[in-house]
């Protein structure tokens, strides 16, 4: 099922472009939110329509999660993770010490040419490093991704987040490629990682990287609810929030999940995200990306510790980037 109204012919849309309704890439209402709204009657099964790459395999063997750090502490509800920004490594901050989290690298943002978060992903790797590199189908087709995947089975990732990806065409003139949305990229993850290529050939995997997908409560619950059951239907294995920066908007993720359980009827482990420092001057740029600002740091932490969810993704904007992280994480370890 696609939507052709929809500028990257999504699947299963609406994606992350998407704020109060409207496609930021078109700005014209997303024609995919009318379609989720009307779907309450169904039993979630349609929430979920596969791409023909993964629609002709079916996972039968699971293979279990390797059992890094990262996921012992998310079984104990108190897992870390900190963003490592491309810009710091492109900027030639390379020396850096292992403070024993895991590291998220994300992906080209708005479609700038970064250096490949899975390449930079590997060089942390090779280092000793914990990582779960962002991998999205922005310019990637289903033969690019599969490559991505294999690479992190190969190299021993602990994770991979997988997310659509931004329009790129919002920062530079090129032809986007959305050969798959999240869900698919997903379902996906779980065959290569249960050692199922597209082509049919087998591989062996005795452990696999952990499968991410992403949550935004910045969005309408009960739609969002439904962005999420699509994910769990999938097959993600954790979930890892966009930016929360206001109070509110950490209480309303409890009932994001209240609403995914309609359609499917597992629940999966939520890891918040939090900017530090939240600077007066980020905030602009936050409401641009339809995240609504208003609560300090520690107020916005203090509140995601007494609703107990999985883990925090730390994301750190500052240009003394590693003495920030040591700041945030003093924080963040009083009450985790």
């Amino acid at each position: 099922m696609r939507i052709l109204s929809c500028p990257k012919k999504l699947l299963n849309g609406p994606c992350g472009d998407v704020f109060n309704g409207t496609c930021r890439v078109s700005k014209k209402p997303c024609p995919w939110v009318y379609v989720l709204e009307k779907l309450d009657t169904l039993d979630g099964a349609p929430l979920l329509v596969e791409h023909p790459i993964v629609a002709r395999f079916t996972l039968e063997d699971d293979v279990e999660i390797k059992k890094s750090k990262f996921i012992k502490d998310l079984e104990k509800g108190r897992a870390i993770s900190v963003e490592f920004p491309i810009r710091v490594f492109e900027s030639g901050f390379k020396d850096f010490k292992d403070n024993g989290y895991l590291f998220t690298v994300p992906d080209n943002p708005l479609g700038y040419p970064h250096v490949s978060s899975v390449a930079l992903a590997t060089w942390l790797k090779s280092k000793g490093f914990e990582v779960m590199p962002h991998v999205t189908g922005k310019d990637r087709n289903a033969l690019a991704i599969t490559s991505e995947l294999r690479t992190a089975v190969e190299f021993n990732f602990e994770g991979v987040l997988l997310t659509t990806g931004d329009w790129p065409g919002l920062m530079l003139h090129a032809k986007p490629v959305f050969d798959l949305d999240s869900t698919n990229m997903i379902k996906l993850a779980r065959l290569v990682f249960s050692g199922i290529l597209p082509t049919g050939e087998k591989i062996e995997v005795k452990e696999r990287p952990f499968v991410a997908g992403t949550m935004n409560p910045n969005y309408q619950e009960k739609l969002e609810g439904k962005r999420l059951a699509r994910k769990i239907i999938a097959g993600v294995d954790v979930v890892f929030t966009q930016v929360v920066a206001n109070v509110k908007v950490a209480r309303k993720i409890p009932e994001i999940v209240k609403h995914s359980l309609k359609y499917s009827s597992r629940e999966v482990p939520i890891v918040v995200s939090l900017l530090y420092p939240i600077k007066k001057e980020l905030e602009n740029a936050l409401r641009s990306m339809g995240v609504e600002v208003g609560s300090k740091f520690e107020e916005v932490l203090e509140e995601v510790s007494s609703l107990e969810f999985a883990g925090i993704n730390l994301i750190v904007f500052a240009d003394d980037w590693m003495e920030k992280v040591e700041e945030a994480l003093e924080l963040v370890k009083e009450v985790v």
